[in-house]
């Protein structure tokens, strides 16, 4: 866990999805000749968040459209898209989510280190859960019960197999043509409630030994008492800024970090946050949910009360601990909330030294203060060695 005495860095994700997190976000970016699914698109949005300074950008995924017949649901998958961007980026971190209750754990694990080393150490997983029989019925598997449990196993499943291979496995040894000291492969044996998989992976361990892993809160429950926490950053929501304070805190009780989502309508184009959160509610397509109704806290209003309320979440308190430990940013229209976010609220939180840029070269556990995990088969094998 981060030291009260010295709080990890306050860090400030964005959901940089679609055309943003309200469900008319579509419908407005389309009147504004917006093209959701273009790839140049997707590229200038995440470098605008890394000029920002963000710490990390999430890509949401689904199997089915978010809203039948609407071209703005349609989406590549969320690694694919992770993976085209982290060429063209060379701070910010890549989180794509990716969900636990269907696709196969082992190809999760094989796609996620294989993430990770074309971002250089700066990918993420979001893990989430499926709850909708539809996406089973795409999958062609009967629907799971308790979605909980699975991404728990998945996530456990997931973890063991990047420590398939230490970190020095690959040796190249031209003389004797091994490419792999055998000796630092180790196979995975995993057998969960419902699924069973057996390593090791096929890709070398990621650049960060292991992804940061972060979870919405509940999503993935923790193991037992003493083992080491499946998810680095738990993200809470609140109806209000104390429920999601305390939500934070009970969060930190098994995982290292906990982070705030948070719903954000700025003022902007001549209209106030209030105002542009009406005309999207009355936007909204038919049969979604409306009005907004998420477990996200939520700010409408202007960039400098948005920094007022991000500068009391991220100024630690008198035992030296922040009341969270970052945000993530849920944009309500991507296009119109990101410049106001860029130009108006990041600076002030750096000019303040609440948040700091991500350098370049960092992996995304130094910027989120995470240190680089041991591989849990490596010291299990220092620990039986004979002692001198």
């Amino acid at each position: 866990m981060p030291s009260s005495q010295s709080p990890s860095p306050f860090f400030v994700g964005l959901d940089a999805d679609g055309a943003g997190a309200h469900p008319a976000a579509a419908v407005v970016a389309r009147l504004a000749g917006a093209d959701l699914v273009s790839g140049t698109r997707l590229a200038r949005t995440v470098r605008q968040a890394e000029y920002a300074g963000l710490t990390f950008v999430s890509f949401t995924d689904a199997l089915l459209p978010v809203v039948v017949g609407s071209p703005a649901s349609a989406r590549l998958e969320s690694v694919t898209r992770a993976a085209f961007v982290s060429r063209t980026t060379t701070a910010i971190g890549l989180v794509p989510q990716v969900p636990t209750t269907y696709p196969e754990p082992f190809h999760v694990a094989a796609q996620l280190a294989s993430l990770d080393i074309a971002a250089a150490g700066r990918a993420g997983w979001l893990a989430a859960v499926t709850r909708d029989a539809a996406t089973a019925d795409a999958y062609g598997r009967t629907v799971v019960g308790d979605v909980s449990r699975e991404a728990r196993d998945v996530v456990q499943v997931v973890r063991d197999l990047w420590d398939s291979w230490e970190d020095d496995a690959v040796i190249r040894d031209v003389p004797t043509g091994r490419y792999i000291d055998r000796d630092r492969v180790h196979h995975v044996d995993f057998v969960g409630e419902t699924f069973s998989v057996k390593g090791p992976l096929i890709t070398p361990r990621p650049p960060q030994g292991q992804l940061v892993v972060l979870a919405a809160d509940g999503d993935v429950p923790p193991l037992l008492d003493g083992a080491e926490p499946l998810v680095d950053v738990t993200l809470v929501g609140g109806a209000g800024v104390g429920a999601a304070r305390g939500n934070a805190g009970a969060a930190r009780e098994h995982s290292p970090l906990a982070g705030v989502d948070l719903e954000v309508v700025l003022d902007a184009g001549g209209r106030t946050g209030a105002d542009r959160l009406a005309v999207l509610d009355a936007s909204t397509p038919a049969g979604v949910r409306s009005p907004w109704e998420t477990r996200a806290l939520r700010y409408a209003g202007d960039a400098a009360g948005l920094v007022a309320l991000l500068t009391e979440l991220a100024t630690p308190g008198p035992d030296g601990r922040r009341p969270v430990d970052g945000v993530r940013l849920l944009p309500a229209v991507l296009d119109v909330d990101l410049p106001v976010l860029a130009r108006d609220v990041l600076p002030a939180l750096r000019a303040a030294r609440l948040v700091a840029a991500p350098r370049p070269g960092a992996t995304l556990r130094e910027s989120l203060g995470l240190p680089r995990p041991a591989n849990r088969y490596e010291t299990r094998v220092l620990a039986d060695a004979p002692s001198a």
